[in-house]
């Protein structure tokens, strides 16, 4: 629920506030307390029954208040673009007719506990870590008004508003504060500074819940709240697009995430909407409110949020994306490549560096050659600026800002906001191996909460008795909170295989051989024509299909894949990409994740590899460790083989590598009709699909063309040739050798040829009855030998039909060298020939 509601009347009093805020908590913890009861009393009705995958409690998207005001959100005001440098109370006048923002906080179930409670049972916690606060204001040596306030310049205090703790209650405080000249009411403030002490509170709970043995893992993030508050504030909930880091608890919060949802994902619980219990904690994921899942590999969300973006820019949307990471992330090829790319197309796209000084123990001045993360974005055209992290407000009106220029089609920013992280990286980390306790010391002198709420009593908007209130409703509702999520359901081990696909495949009866009787009036076209013609007709279809990739414009591909499609459809479905495989497969799965159907072309099967962490760790993952609640309906085109003389880096086989990786599917189409199926079923299948196109076939193979909206299913094989004397399995241009020698040799025996077509899932059903019904198996590949497809081939014969064969399974594969060095006497020897196979099915008819 939102704590704060529009008020249209005069600025409302301390003691009103304090009624209010009180009566508020209040009522959410009767509602948890009413919520854990019946939760409560269900499982012990339903003791023993199969336990809940998924939170029925989990909280649905509230629209919050707008975090522009209409007449502000299409702006194209320099003043409003540009970023002083030092802001002046006179300058800030500037922006008086701002209208008040009010209502912008689903304030949910925060919670207070002292940090020295990490002790309970756990005697060697002094060891732990020696930066761990002692209580919630340890840092705070003497009164508030002592500690020295950075908000000083802002404050403007009247003779009835005067600075101090102990002044009572306030009478009259309708005069313009600097809060008010940004867009933000009391309320607003009130409400940010309540999501601070909630996050240091919960934060610090998590801690000592790890401290103390009941969390195996916590990451901190004491030290950011006032970035993540800044940043909240700014969001539009349910409509921005949001990518956060693992050290954002604060902004999660602020968004309105719930303290629950937060516990149930640090005990990975069955309920956790984050994952389900597959993520470690902090891996945020709350698709009603558009924060997508992340992951532990750092800037991989960068090129995701990067494609969203250009989703909502192809939609003509309203949206703004928004991803923070630290300054650690900054130095990843995914950081460069996404700010690129944004800013030649002008995305709406907000990147907020948090730089705490710090990527785990390594310094900033050791990690990057610049101080400031910010001027990165000079180089890539990007508006950039830095701001200080500590001040909520500061990082308001630059998140504010950043969002106007973004949706009025002004491009990307990059804001810096610096931070501190006063504890470790994380709990198995110890920073006194690289920082000293002076240091620590020193920053949390300057504590955002502290200073924050300093202001708060210097403009007449907190007392004494409502932070007391405050402190104790927090920490009442986060005690049930933790209650309730403790008492929640492990994750049932049935369930370990749940949402690795979106859509599972599996045929357990055999495929019937091929009797397809070609139509004789039908067009003959090889296979590039194939893959052009398809891919116009899926363009034509679905409005949400886009082509992506190096050279697939006005070039039309390299191969010619695309060509003429720029021409036809526009820059908006055929784009043009710079060359970086990692950041065009994350745009990819950003556009997949945001509605669209990315076909994503790499130029050449060998450049896919610095793309493996994006498609391993991410689009692979995303289905899975969001626990369904994200899918990635991409396609990722890629030639491969060899065969063209293309030397070693454009000749190899990459099947292997990826179908050993749970959530994607591999494809590889061998015949201009079965490549038209294919590419559609992939197109329209809600899963990663790697659509491997054999180079040389792509103008030496000739079929029938398919009949518009043919389709062939994912995950089947295809019985090219019907035998009973020897089966020989294989796939892509191997299909085309294998079939010749069949037919060459078909006066002296049967031979059965099956074409794989799909290698991951494999159709094992249709291996193993061509296994048992021909007895003898050759299994032909272009790729290596070693842990090549093969040996799953024959792993799942010997498994499912050892006591049906006459001999062992053989395979035919160039053994363990890079695959055609460019030397024509090299190449031949690397590689599998039509006379090659025909030598081995002699020997092995004869044995």
């Amino acid at each position: 629920m939102a704590l704060f509601k529009k008020n249209n009347s005069q600025t409302p009093k301390v003691k009103s506030q304090a009624a209010i805020i009180a009566a508020q908590l209040r009522s959410s913890i009767i509602e948890e307390t009413t919520e854990f009861n019946a939760q409560t009393e269900a499982q012990a009705q339903n003791k023993g029954k199969k336990p809940s995958r998924r939170s029925k409690n989990a909280a649905a998207p509230e629209k919050v208040g707008s975090a522009l005001p209409v007449n502000q959100s299409k702006s194209k005001n320099p003043n409003d673009l540009a970023p002083p440098e030092v802001t002046t109370p006179a300058q800030e006048h500037q922006l008086d007719e701002v209208p008040k923002r009010s209502g912008i906080y689903n304030f949910n179930d925060p919670m207070t506990e002292k940090q020295d409670d990490r002790v309970e049972g756990d005697t060697n916690n002094e060891d732990a870590s020696s930066n761990v606060d002692s209580g919630l204001f340890e840092s705070q040596a003497t009164s508030r008004s002592e500690i020295g306030n950075h908000f000083a310049r802002e404050t403007q205090s009247s003779p009835e508003v005067e600075s101090g703790r102990d002044n009572g209650p306030i009478t009259d405080i309708s005069a313009k504060k600097p809060h008010h000249l940004v867009g933000l009411s009391d309320n607003d403030i009130v409400a940010m500074y309540q999501t601070m002490l909630e996050a240091r509170l919960l934060d610090q709970k998590m801690w000592n819940l790890n401290r103390s043995g009941r969390a195996p893992f916590a990451i901190s993030s004491q030290g950011h709240e006032a970035t993540h508050v800044g940043i909240a504030a700014a969001i539009e909930v349910g409509i921005d697009w949001i990518l956060p880091y693992y050290r954002d608890l604060g902004l999660l919060l602020g968004l309105g995430v719930r303290d629950k949802d937060i516990l149930l994902s640090l005990l990975a619980k069955a309920p956790d909407q984050m994952s389900g219990g597959r993520q470690m904690p902090n891996h945020w994921s709350v698709k009603e409110r558009n924060i997508v899942t992340g992951s532990s590999p750092v800037a991989t969300q960068l090129p995701h949020a990067t494609g969203i973006a250009l989703g909502i820019q192809i939609d003509h949307g309203d949206s703004v994306v928004f991803t923070t990471f630290g300054d650690g992330g900054a130095s990843k090829g995914d950081f460069h490549e996404s700010l690129n790319f944004a800013s030649i197309h002008k995305l709406p796209i907000v990147f907020i560096c948090e730089n705490n000084g710090y990527a785990i123990s390594v310094p900033l001045e050791s990690e990057s050659a610049v101080a400031d993360i910010a001027t990165r974005g000079i180089g890539y055209n990007i508006f950039s600026e830095i701001v200080d992290g500590n001040d909520p407000i500061a990082v308001y009106d630059a998140v504010r800002k950043a969002r106007i220029r973004a949706a009025s089609g002004n491009g990307p920013s990059l804001i810096e906001a610096k931070t501190y992280r006063f504890l470790s990286h994380a709990s198995d980390d110890d920073d006194r191996t690289y920082r000293s306790s002076q240091e620590v010391a020193d920053a949390k002198a300057n504590d955002p909460l502290i200073s924050f709420g300093n202001y708060l009593y210097n403009h007449g908007l907190m007392t004494e008795s409502l932070e007391k209130e405050m402190v104790e409703a927090t920490r009442e509702a986060i005690e049930l909170a933790l209650a309730a999520a403790e008492s929640s359901n492990d994750p049932d081990p049935s369930t370990i295989s749940d949402h690795v696909f979106a859509k599972p495949i599996r045929f357990d009866q055999p495929a019937s051989p091929n009797q397809v009787i070609a139509d004789p009036s039908a067009k003959t076209v090889n296979y590039i024509e194939s893959i052009r013609n398809t891919l116009g007709e899926l363009l034509e279809e679905f409005d949400e299909a886009i082509i992506m990739g190096e050279d697939v414009g006005t070039r039309g591909g390299v191969f010619k894949a695309t060509e003429g499609l720029i021409t036809k459809f526009g820059q908006d479905r055929v784009i043009d990409t710079p060359i970086a495989e990692s950041g065009l497969v994350g745009f990819g799965i950003g556009l997949a994740v945001y509605g669209k159907k990315p076909i994503v072309e790499i130029q050449f099967g060998d450049f896919i590899h610095s793309a493996f962490d994006q498609i391993l760790s991410e689009a692979a993952r995303i289905c899975y460790r969001s626990n369904g609640s994200y899918n990635v309906p991409m396609v990722i085109r890629a030639p491969f083989g060899a065969g063209v003389h293309g030397g070693l880096y454009h000749s190899q086989s990459i099947e292997a590598f990826y179908a050993h990786i749970p959530g994607i599917k591999v494809v590889v189409a061998s015949t201009p009709e079965n490549a038209a199926g294919l590419l559609r079923s992939a197109l329209e299948d809600p899963d990663p699909v790697l659509f491997l196109e054999h180079k040389k076939a792509y103008r030496m193979i000739k079929g029938a063309e398919a009949a518009s909206g043919h389709r062939f299913p994912i995950g089947r094989a295809e019985i090219v040739r019907k035998g009973r004397d020897l089966s020989i399995i294989a796939y892509g241009l191997m299909r085309h050798y294998c079939l010749a020698v069949a037919e060459e040799l078909s006066g002296m025996a049967s031979i059965e040829v099956v074409d794989l077509l799909t290698i991951s899932p494999l159709d094992r059903a249709t291996i193993i009855d061509s296994a048992k019904r021909c007895a003898k198996v050759l299994v032909v590949h272009e790729d290596n030998r070693e842990f090549g497809v093969g040996a799953e081939v024959v792993a799942t014969i010997m498994e499912g039909a050892f006591l049906d064969l006459d001999g062992p399974v053989e395979r035919l594969a160039p053994d363990h060298f890079p695959i055609a060095p460019f030397a024509h006497s090299l190449e031949g020897a690397s590689l599998i020939t039509p006379e090659r196979i025909k030598e081995r099915v002699l020997k092995m008819l004869s044995d």
